[in-house]
């Protein structure tokens, strides 16, 4: 399903943002509402790609163009739609900026970063820098550097669009998340990077650690005012009804809180046909989880983390004998 409305006056512009959507109930949360109507003060022109069967019906006065239906290609899928989207259309843009639902926020004014980053001397940038991922090199060692834009928040100069062009059309269905960061998010980086385009983050405190928006999300908060928490926090039960210590008093006083509680809330909810088609592994950990204490949920996640890398790493060295 496509929705557009009719832009006579609008075909060259300084920026688009394609924002993408997923929910596991096919709705557009609040808190994403919020989200699109901060990115409208920054951004000319929003085309919002969702990969559900949710109604656009509620961002209608927010969103210049929705794209509506599943693709199962992840965030990459629908930055491609609504990139390629943009083109067919005739729409001219000096900036494109690929946004997804997986933070709430913005808890501050976005215009500051923009008018920040606007002087750096760079193709592409975005607000944080992973330096994790697995890469298999010439001697079949696993080097667990991987520097890369995270792609929540990227935003790319017209400079890099014909690169960017040929990258996007690339993008597949893949079979897990773990494979679109690798190939995508990493992807992403590593082939402008090898086109020659020089990148910035607007975080660099962090850029060394491994993905700081999650392992350093407290102190990014406090000390940096930056503008977003992730969703994931809340999605992977370590957060429940606002259980994430002292979130309250770090993000923007402005920013309505309810958003984050009610989205926490009905996240955190399993529906009984949902908990039933999940396998042992997946139930025996959503049941355990559950019923921890924050603290504990964090701990044993993070143990779980840990102990599959090693797995990993020790029957990829193994099989590689064969």
């Amino acid at each position: 399903m496509l929705k557009d409305k009719f832009y006579d006056k609008i075909t060259v512009m300084k920026r688009l943002c394609v924002f993408a959507h997923w929910d596991r109930d096919n709705i557009i949360d609040d808190y994403v509402v919020y989200y699109l109507k901060a990115l409208k003060k920054v951004c000319d022109c929003i085309i919002f790609v969702s990969d559900t069967e949710c109604s656009p019906q509620k961002i209608a006065d927010v969103a210049d163009f929705t794209i509506i239906g599943r693709h199962g290609e992840y965030d990459f899928g629908s930055y491609k739609r609504g990139f390629l989207f943009a083109k067919n259309k005739g729409l001219v843009f000096d900036e494109l900026l690929l946004v997804n639902d997986s933070v709430y926020g913005p808890f501050y004014s976005l215009e500051p970063i923009f008018d920040k980053m606007s002087k750096k001397k760079c193709d592409y940038w975005g607000l944080t820098r992973n330096n994790y991922g697995l890469k298999k090199t010439k001697e079949d060692v696993l080097e667990p550097y991987r520097p890369h834009i995270q792609s929540y928040f990227i935003l790319l100069k017209k400079e890099t669009f014909g690169v960017f062009e040929k990258f996007i059309k690339g993008i597949i269905r893949k079979d897990s998340k773990n494979d679109i960061i690798i190939s995508y998010e990493i992807g992403l980086s590593e082939t402008l990077k090898t086109n020659g385009f020089k990148c910035a983050v607007y975080i660099n405190r962090y850029s060394h650690t491994i993905n700081c928006v999650i392992n350093k999300w407290d102190r990014l908060l406090k000390w940096y005012k930056f503008p977003f928490l992730k969703t994931s926090l809340v999605k992977h039960g370590i957060c429940a009804e606002g259980q994430i210590r002292g979130w309250e008093s770090l993000i923007g006083k402005d920013y309505p809180q309810e958003l984050i509680k009610t989205n926490a809330e009905r996240l955190m909810q399993l529906e009984p046909n949902i908990l039933n088609d999940m396998n042992f592994y997946r139930k025996t950990r959503y049941i355990i989880l559950k019923n921890l204490p924050c603290e504990s949920r964090i701990i044993v996640i993070f143990l779980e983390k840990n102990i599959f890398k090693i797995l990993n790493t020790l029957c990829f060295n193994k099989l590689k004998k064969f």
